[in-house]
């Protein structure tokens, strides 16, 4: 029997008065965190929720996360959660798709009111018949007038509970897949996808240099779960949550609480760069010990730039929420391009495929399949598309990649990006990478675009950085010198701000 909410148990048991968080100035300890995830699961309980039902969670990074998502998985029931960036129309396909019964919602951040999305999308699923608010404060009483808090299910609640045992194939997790290239699918992960994975990422990095995580990555994201959440909660480490990212409250935290461990996406490293005036540079070098990313190419100068700044090399990864985070992970150091996202880490298998369906010669491209512990269950409520992308335990993850002499994988763009201009094959993400080695690049995204002689002409969309200006004809003649011939995109445009999913990857499906 397996629940991921064991290790909050074990930890509290064995170090309650550890500080499992640091929010808004106040640390919070793994006993503390245990007894709230008691009193939600107990309330839960007393309103009839049990093993199999399906309770929905959106929630930003704050301390009312952890009493929810632990106290449904306490219960034996199954966690919707859901992005804390959708709109109301999502909200409710996503509600109504899952089949979730209840939902447990944060109220908003700063200007945006989510809670202004998510509660007309609850009466319009019409099958959540429970709904309650998380503020900010987990204490504290609703801020939305009608609606109960978090703090309210709680109440009267005995701080103890038993925790379920699930089956290892019993469905534990649903996540929507960001939706970059159209409509969120639902990945089901099970108790056994989440406990192993967990497992797996524990061994690729010292104790030491992870035992005080920035949490920014947002939890309701595959790698804000396993590698800023459960992982920390498995090895009792101190988690300093972040709700949104402020550049300048990051650094800030980093060396308040000596901060050892951080990940995100490479374009939040380039913003974070961009706002490191007056940052105590040597309190940052002596408390910071990993820094890691994935989900885009790291492009040179903005690794080179950290580590002259900091002392450390951002270490790439690779992975998927179908397979439950980590399929690759890099030694910075020995990477020669930027689309290079390190070794296969062990307990993980990979191999490449052709377009044929054979297995690919040893350094060709081809389609990355990948087998593991952390493949999925399956897609909600797509059996066509489950038995397309699940084969034989293989997950046809619809990324290309190849291996270099090494070992390394590199990762070169999406089988469905591919851009067929003539007889050329171009895929974006081996031009984005290359794009945003120019030093006045700040993020790039290459698209096919209808081309009546052609068939498809590749377009690429640049955004600057802070300061920096550019010719469209110049920086096109640079490209086609860095590129292999025949890869040059003959369109190009300049953008202020590119639209980005929720985790920091640029959101194709809006350019044109």
């Amino acid at each position: 029997m397996l629940n991921v909410a064991f290790f909050l148990d074990a930890t509290a048991a064995r170090a309650p008065q550890s500080t499992a968080l640091v929010f808004d100035g106040r640390h919070i300890s793994y006993a503390a965190v245990l007894s709230q995830a008691n009193q939600v699961a107990n309330g839960l309980r007393a309103r009839g929720f049990g093993p199999g039902s399906r309770i929905a969670l959106a929630c930003s990074n704050r301390p009312g996360f952890l009493a929810a998502y632990y106290g449904i998985l306490k219960i034996g029931a199954l966690a919707v959660v859901l992005s804390t960036t959708l709109r109301q129309r999502d909200i409710a396909f996503q509600l109504r798709d899952s089949g979730a019964e209840a939902l447990l919602t944060f109220d908003g951040r700063g200007d945006r009111a989510y809670a202004d999305q998510a509660l007309p999308a609850a009466a319009e699923a019409g099958i959540c018949d429970k709904v309650w608010i998380i503020p900010s404060e987990i204490a504290a009483a609703s801020t939305i007038a009608g609606y109960p808090a978090l703090s309210d299910l709680m109440e009267g609640q005995s701080e103890s509970c038993h925790s379920h045992g699930y089956g290892a194939e019993d469905t534990a997790v649903l996540l929507y897949t960001s939706g970059s290239t159209g409509r969120p699918k639902g990945v089901e992960l099970t108790q056994a996808n989440l406990a192993s994975m967990v497992m797996i990422n524990s061994a690729l990095a010292d104790r030491d240099a992870t035992a005080v995580r920035l949490v920014s990555t947002p939890l309701f994201h595959v790698m804000g779960q396993i590698c800023g959440l459960n992982l920390a909660v498995l090895n009792g480490e101190t988690m300093v949550l972040v709700d949104g990212f402020d550049p300048a409250l990051i650094w800030r935290l980093i060396v308040e609480h000596a901060v050892t461990y951080f990940v995100h996406m490479p374009i939040f490293y380039q913003y974070m760069l961009e706002r490191a005036d007056g940052v105590d540079t040597q309190a940052v070098r002596r408390s910071l010990r990993l820094c890691a990313t994935g989900g885009a190419p790291l492009q040179a100068e903005l690794a080179e730039a950290f580590r002259n700044r900091f002392g450390l090399e951002i270490v790439p990864g690779y992975g998927l929420t179908e397979v439950s985070s980590i399929v690759a992970w890099g030694d910075a150091t020995k990477l020669t391009r930027s689309t290079m996202v390190g070794r296969v880490v062990p307990g993980v298998e990979v191999k490449l495929m052709d377009e044929a369906g054979r297995e690919a010669g040893l350094y060709d491209q081809g389609e990355i399949l990948v087998r593991s512990p952390g493949v999925m269950k399956r897609y909600l409520n797509l059996p066509d598309e489950t038995r397309k992308r699940l084969r034989g335990g293989w997950f046809r993850t619809g990324d290309i990649g190849r291996f270099d002499e090494r070992g390394g994988l590199e990762v070169l763009g999406r089988v469905d990006d591919k851009i067929l201009r003539g007889e050329e094959h171009i895929y974006p993400a081996e031009v984005e990478a290359v794009l945003k080695d120019h030093p006045a690049v700040r993020e790039a995204a290459v698209i096919g675009v209808p081309d009546d002689y052609l068939g498809q002409e590749a377009k690429t969309f640049v955004e600057l950085k802070e300061g920096c200006s550019l010719d469209a004809e110049d920086l096109l003649g640079w490209l086609s010198r860095e590129l292999p011939d025949g890869k040059c995109p003959g369109l190009l445009q300049f953008q202020s701000n590119l639209p980005l999913t929720p985790t920091g990857k640029v959101a194709r499906h809006l350019l044109s």
